[in-house]
């Protein structure tokens, strides 16, 4: 090998070496920013990871916060709804025993009226076993006869007479005594003396006659007795032919208006009626409370 083969050898070696030294260091610049690019490019991913993350884990604590708020308002509101029905449901059955207490005041009172009525329009059954032995109590009342006079007998046996004569009216106070001696022809009857007080008129005779009872006949058969016999009646006179005579004369029992009483029974049903309406509502709601 001469010299400049020597020479060109050592300066392309040389020159390599230099070249290969010169590039080393960019070399080495480039894998650090590399790196660095590496580990910002990793920094962000990281960041944005787990601004991800926690974004989410706010989401959902939010949502866990809104559902739970959702959820108590919800049972609020459910226990409001519960309260409020239950409030109702007994202020129902409270409205329905007020009711029930102000028509048991109103059945007191009709209870009351029925009970006055009654009383007023009873009508006492002629007893004639009571009437034989001086108990006059069962002709109290009011006795008309058709032709317009009219007995007004009290509980004791006192009456208040009226009559027409001549179309001329009178009136007197009568006593009644049980008579003595009674009429064997009728025995299911009674007779009682009469008398007018204060007056020296003679007496005469009246015969408490039961519904059903038909008057024996007078004079051998000819005169018989006219009268309703389905009725309680009183006959008066002074001779027993006479009475049988003359059925315009024969004193009936006059029946008491009963429109009153019979209004008042309906009122009474009706409330009755009312309160056991109530009452059944009552019970079943006191069950399903």
């Amino acid at each position: 090998m001469n010299k400049k083969e020597r020479e060109r050898q050592f300066e392309e070696i040389n020159g390599r070496k230099r070249s290969e030294s010169k590039l080393t260091p960019n070399k080495k610049i480039k894998i650090y920013i590399g790196i660095a690019l590496a580990v910002l490019v990793t920094l962000i991913l990281v960041s944005i990871f787990s601004y991800f993350l926690i974004v989410k884990k706010e989401s959902n604590q939010a949502s866990s916060a809104v559902s739970t708020t959702e959820s108590t308002s919800q049972s609020s509101t459910s226990q409001g709804k519960t309260d409020e029905t239950d409030k109702d449901k007994q202020e129902e059955i409270q409205k329905l025993k007020d009711q029930l207490t102000a028509l048991d005041t109103k059945i007191t009172e009709a209870e009351a009226f029925v009970s006055k009525f009654k009383k007023e329009t009873a009508v006492p059954k002629l007893d004639i076993e009571a009437i034989k032995n001086n108990d006059l109590s069962s002709l109290e009342g009011t006795w008309r006869s058709q032709s317009g006079n009219e007995y007004i007998i009290n509980d004791s046996g006192e009456v208040r007479a009226t009559w027409f004569t001549n179309d001329q009216k009178y009136e007197s106070v009568v006593g009644l005594k049980v008579s003595k001696g009674q009429d064997s022809r009728n025995p299911e009857t009674a007779s009682i003396s009469a008398w007018v007080k204060d007056s020296v008129a003679g007496g005469f005779v009246v015969v408490a006659v039961p519904s059903g009872v038909v008057m024996q006949p007078a004079d051998d058969g000819k005169i018989t007795d006219k009268s309703n016999h389905a009725e309680e009646r009183l006959l008066s006179g002074q001779e027993y032919g006479s009475m049988l005579m003359k059925p315009e004369k024969v004193y009936y029992r006059v029946k008491p208006d009963t429109s009153k009483l019979e209004e008042a029974e309906k009122n009474l049903a009706q409330l009755q009626a009312d309160r056991e309406s109530i009452k059944s509502s009552l019970e079943s709601k006191e069950k399903k409370n």
